[in-house]
């Protein structure tokens, strides 16, 4: 069967490094299949891409991936599509997850993947060609005379020792590294969370996530020097899942493993309850050079009911000691201008990084993805931006928040790390942003932002 993949990327960097795990692992699942597969990656609406690859390839299905910041465009890229061509669709991805209703709706859509999409695909394929009840595909909404038959999601595998090495040739090979060097590894998948909010949870069968599987070390060591040889420009490796250092009986076999065949650098980003003494022994053993940890905000209330981030003010600093003390370079994480920002919690946010004393800090704009918990918050406080996606993509908040202005939000995130690692500094950010000149832009964009560099931890 021939099979198109197509995904829609959203911003700069998406269109740089579009490299997805789930697209390349699907493919290969598929190809193991005897399926035929391709993949377009969409920068814009590209009608003309769109109608040539589908004259090259015909396919029979269009598996349509879709992230909160393209769904727009994935919308729009399905419609015309199915206006050229009209072969069925099945969108799948993060946000297809998250609002699977929505992705019902787009053009040619006969089902939707709410479950991993390469468990969930292919058993509809097989049970298409084999005259079985593929209506009730678990881990799939499909839609019928009926209506929508909405099955439950699909159970976690006993292993992932069947799981093939993904199709990472579905990409150009530019598009297979990120700025850094780094390719990305996946070495185990579940426990990260991913239902929907308790609103969505009423509509949707997506239930938690999988328990923690890892890989083998041999598959996963395997994979490592296949890619090594491919790509003559790896830097090193980013490994993907946070909860994939939750077992210290697989983080030891692979850690001598990697001691033992592996030279080249690990970073990563981590559950910060994971992270002990003896977690950090083994990634350092392992060559891990970096642990980001994702703490959102120092305000338990925006850091557990906004953005899901189950983590104590307790267990975070318990993981940043940790860290230090396997002298591995640690990056504390934070989201700037999600529901209930005040100029308080910004403050606290800053004084609990100093307590942190991370070497690096990295403040990004929030962006409250439908279908997350955060989103519900924004909407039901009528706090959503006319069109949040696209002023993210635009580098502007996608929160009206009461008692922070778009601007104060945005000069934290440019002035916070300074804040924590260079106190005299931040102040010059703040001060220069504020001050224009003529139609050229502000002191920072002009002469403060071209001089600076990223703050790091002295020592």
């Amino acid at each position: 069967m021939n099979l198109a993949i197509i995904q829609p990327v959203a911003g700069s960097r998406a269109r740089t490094y579009p490299y997805r795990e789930e697209i390349a692992t699907l493919g290969a699942v598929l190809r193991r299949e005897g399926h035929r597969v391709s993949l377009l990656v969409l920068g814009g609406l590209d009608e003309a891409a769109l109608a040539v690859h589908a004259a090259e390839t015909r396919p029979q299905l269009v598996l349509l991936y879709v992230e909160a910041l393209a769904a727009d465009l994935a919308v729009r890229a399905a419609g015309a599509l199915a206006s050229m061509h009209g072969a069925p669709v099945i969108p799948f991805g993060p946000h297809a997850r998250l609002c699977p209703d929505e992705c019902l709706s787009v053009g040619g859509a006969e089902a939707v993947a709410v479950g991993p999409a390469d468990r969930t695909v292919p058993a509809y394929l097989r049970a298409r060609r084999e005259g079985l009840d593929s209506l009730r595909t678990p881990g799939l909404w499909v839609k019928c005379e009926t209506g929508v038959m909405r099955n439950l999601p699909a159970p976690p595998p006993d292993a992932l020792a069947d799981q093939p090495v993904p199709a990472r040739d579905l990409y150009a090979g530019e598009n297979l590294l990120d700025g850094a060097g780094l390719g990305d590894l996946v070495v185990a998948r579940g426990g990260e969370g991913g239902s929907p909010d308790a609103e969505a949870a009423s509509t949707s069968p997506w239930a938690a996530a999988w328990p923690v599987r890892h890989r083998p070390v041999g598959a996963v060591l395997a994979e490592m020097r296949l890619v090594a040889d491919e790509q003559l420009d790896l830097g090193g490796w980013r490994v993907a899942n946070e909860r994939w250092a939750s077992s210290a009986a697989w983080l030891a076999e692979f850690a001598d493993a990697c001691a033992r065949h592996v030279r080249l650098p690990l970073r990563t980003t981590l559950h910060a309850p994971d992270v002990t003494d003896e977690t950090a022994a083994l990634l350092a053993r392992a060559g891990c050079e970096e642990v980001c940890l994702p703490i959102g905000s120092a305000t338990a209330l925006i850091r557990r009911d906004v953005l899901d981030l189950n983590l104590t003010a307790e267990a975070v600093e318990a993981a940043f000691a940790a860290l230090r003390r396997a002298a591995i370079r640690s990056v504390a994480r934070v989201e700037i201008g999600a529901p209930y920002e005040t100029p308080a919690s910004l403050d606290h946010t800053v004084e609990f990084l100093r307590r942190l004393d991370p070497d690096r800090v990295v403040a990004v704009l929030h962006y409250p993805a439908p279908g997350s918990p955060a989103h519900r918050v924004a909407r039901e406080s009528g706090w959503l931006v006319p069109d949040p996606a696209a002023a993210h993509l635009a580098g502007q908040p996608a929160v009206a928040l009461p008692g922070l202005a778009p601007e104060r939000i945005l000069t934290a995130c440019e002035a916070l790390p300074y804040a924590v690692l260079r106190p005299r500094v931040a102040p010059l950010i703040r001060a220069s942003r504020r001050v224009r000149i003529g139609r050229w832009g502000t002191l920072y964009d002009l002469v403060v932002r071209p001089l600076l560099v990223p703050p790091v931890r002295r020592g």
